[in-house]
């Protein structure tokens, strides 16, 4: 994979914008969610100024294009030299590779460069068209995102003279984060089709206290946990995924209806899963626990964040 491939892909969000008139890898995204309502839309930008300053977003008729660049230094008592494609390519844990003590580059340490495109469009009642389009990519190269580009291009070479490789969902695509679309309803969940996170790579991403950080978090820096043993079951790309609310309670479920040939890390899987806020379980230890004392006053389900 080329550098063009990356400006390929910057080109594309910037065309969608206007036109809106095994086991490593940093596979990085947030959980996906109804969109938020408009009085809590965040302000767009109206100069160049303003989007350098502030926090606007450039968006057009409900399409934003969105993204961020991830780098930082550091020293390693056993590190390696960074690969171009590698996810993460300061190698933050001890791998095969690893071996003397160095100062590097640490580019996507806390999180996965990338560029992207998303949108919300009403379609009638409280429906709402969705899509999310996200390549990540590594800021030393401008290359896309690629795990088995890595390993293939340190096959042969000696182990001490190895770069940073290993598996990973992301393997060069243009799509290589997120490429979906979808229908959304307050109502009725959310319903979208195609590339997505696995929900354990959600659930990893809601959970960790450091938010899956590559060079914080065993859990961001390994594929082990989000693919359930296989990094590249960390996303799907052919898959349907389904996520409801109702008052502090959760559920969601996914299909991948394709298999090797269509992109995907298996040939076939399916996931639920379910979940609650905290004060939900508080009220419910409360109620049952005849030893405990009087329940704290606690905020309404309106006011709860």
């Amino acid at each position: 994979m080329t550098r063009l491939s990356i400006f390929k892909a910057i080109i594309f969000g910037g065309v969608a914008g206007a036109w809106a008139v095994n086991v490593w890898a940093a596979d990085v995204m947030m959980p996906i969610k109804a969109p938020a309502a408009a009085a809590n839309a965040p302000t767009v930008c109206t100069n160049p100024w303003n989007f350098i300053t502030t926090k606007c977003q450039l968006t057009w008729y409900g399409i934003t294009v969105y993204g961020a660049m991830d780098m930082g230094g550091g020293w390693q008592s056993h590190g390696a030299s960074s690969h171009d494609t590698f996810p993460a390519p300061a190698s933050n844990y001890i791998l095969k590779m690893n071996k003397f003590p160095m100062w590097s580059l640490a580019p996507n340490a806390m999180s996965q460069s990338g560029v992207g495109a998303k949108g919300t469009k009403p379609i009638g009642g409280d429906f709402s068209f969705v899509f999310d389009w996200r390549a990540g990519f590594i800021p030393t190269s401008f290359q896309l995102a690629n795990g088995p580009g890595s390993l293939r291009s340190n096959i042969g070479v000696p182990l001490d003279q190895q770069t940073t490789n290993a598996d990973s969902s992301k393997a060069g695509q243009w799509y290589n984060d997120v490429g979906y679309v979808g229908i959304s309803s307050p109502s009725y969940g959310t319903l979208t089709l195609f590339r997505q996170n696995s929900l354990t790579l959600d659930g990893v991403i809601a959970y960790d206290p450091v938010a899956a950080s590559p060079a914080f978090s065993p859990l961001g820096f390994s594929g082990i946990t989000c693919g359930v043993g296989d990094s590249e079951d960390c996303r799907y790309s052919t898959s349907m995924k389904y996520l409801v609310e109702a008052g502090q309670f959760r559920a969601a479920g996914l299909w991948q209806f394709g298999g090797y040939g269509q992109n995907n890390g298996s040939n076939g899987a399916y996931q639920i899963q379910a979940g609650a806020e905290p004060m939900v379980w508080m009220a419910l230890a409360t109620r049952f626990c005849r030893s405990c004392g009087p329940a704290p006053d606690m905020p309404s389900p309106t006011t709860w964040t």
